[in-house]
């Protein structure tokens, strides 16, 4: 089958590409032809970039905007190595801006099947269009229509009166749904009436002697440490990694950019070059211990069987966080909040990865069918 595969715009997040080359890999072993279709954001007309270029050379000018004026020509060198990871590992569309440009495209292509998903493709606020991820530019196609591992992000209800009917109507014309946190069952049913199956993110259908081959090349100057993966650098996320590593006696260390993009000037911008994807997940293979606040920075502790901290980030989603460790018997290795109590309890527990290892074969195993008995009917 020739499946199109409606993700997040790519490139500017680890976990969001890992998620995309995952799903690529699980759909090319199993024989079909996977493209994930580029939409990103609407193209802005001249009038509203004059004017945005205009507020932001005021903002300038009164010495309240620290960041270039045109910002957005930097970021294909901040994002030069992810782009670079896409264009050789990933089937990719041309770019489509538009929702006519997008109809165009699958009225062009002819495709068997389109999954929406993973990650948080159902979530509005994140979306560069709510109605595209519900294929609402499909109107009468054919094509079959599947959700795999998508994900409202929380637990609380996000979308507009507007959004819920229109998207609640599409819905309803997907042959099925899978859905990647027990929550977003739950919010399936009570705002569209629909019944949907939890179902793994992609990243965990992969062997992790798969990702090994991708990061065989990468080298590390040192044999283990705590390695961190924290997106938002808070006070108490830091005061997490120092204890840990001082309680551990290693080192710690990290691969991501240097500097928060939000303080990015025309002097430091080498400093948010985003490092290969390739290190990001060496960094997890080499380590002896991983703190994160990510989603898939905790995924990939897992998958490397590494004994880890995840910091829940209730603004980013932390229904994500609760649904695996539920699913992995792992809900001591997750805190919200400092606790030295807690996080001493957590570095004198182990991790039972034999029993970790053997429920995700088992999920992953039901996942696997899900998706094969999806594009098979």
């Amino acid at each position: 089958m020739k499946v199109a595969i409606m993700t997040q715009p790519l490139g500017a997040n680890y976990g969001g590409i890992m998620q995309a080359w995952a799903l690529q890999q699980v759909l090319k072993g199993a024989g079909h032809e996977p493209v994930t279709i580029d939409r990103r954001s609407d193209a802005k007309g001249l009038i509203y970039n004059a004017a945005r270029l205009s507020y932001r050379t005021l903002q300038k000018m009164l010495g309240k905007r620290q960041a270039p004026v045109n910002f957005e020509r930097y970021l294909p060198y901040i994002q030069k190595n992810t782009q670079a990871f896409i264009a050789q590992h990933l089937s990719m569309s041309e770019l489509l801006d538009s929702t006519a440009k997008l109809k165009a495209h699958f009225e062009r292509e002819d495709y068997d099947a389109v999954i929406v998903g993973s990650d948080q493709t159902w979530r509005p606020r994140y979306s560069p269009n709510i109605n595209n991820f519900f294929l609402d530019f499909l109107e009468d196609s054919e094509v079959r229509r599947i959700a795999y591992a998508s994900s409202f992000g929380v637990d609380n209800w996000e979308f507009t009166e507007e959004q819920t009917r229109l998207c609640s109507e599409l819905v309803k014309r997907f042959d099925i749904l899978g859905v990647r946190e027990h929550s977003g069952v739950g919010l399936c049913q009570k705002h569209f009436g629909v019944n949907a199956t939890h179902v793994l993110d992609p990243t965990l259908l992969v062997p992790k002697n798969s990702y090994e081959l991708l990061c065989a090349g990468e080298t590390n100057s040192r044999d283990s440490g705590v390695y961190t993966y924290i997106l938002d650098q808070l006070p108490w996320k830091q005061r997490v990694s120092e204890i840990v590593a001082n309680k551990l006696g290693e080192s710690l260390y990290g691969n991501q950019q240097k500097k928060d993009i939000s303080s990015i000037t025309l002097k430091n911008h080498a400093d948010y070059v985003m490092p290969r994807i390739e290190s990001w997940l060496e960094g997890f293979s080499s380590s002896a211990f991983v703190v994160t606040d990510s989603f898939h920075g905790t995924v990939f502790s897992i998958i490397f069987n590494k004994p880890f901290i995840s910091l829940i980030n209730p603004d980013r989603g932390a229904s994500r966080f609760y649904s695996i460790s539920d699913q992995l018997g792992l809900k001591h290795r997750f805190i919200s909040e400092f606790d030295g109590h807690n996080l001493d309890a957590v570095l004198a527990s182990d991790i039972d990865y034999e029993n970790v290892n053997r429920k995700l074969a088992e999920l992953g195993s039901e996942s696997k069918e899900f998706l094969n008995s999806a594009l098979r009917e």
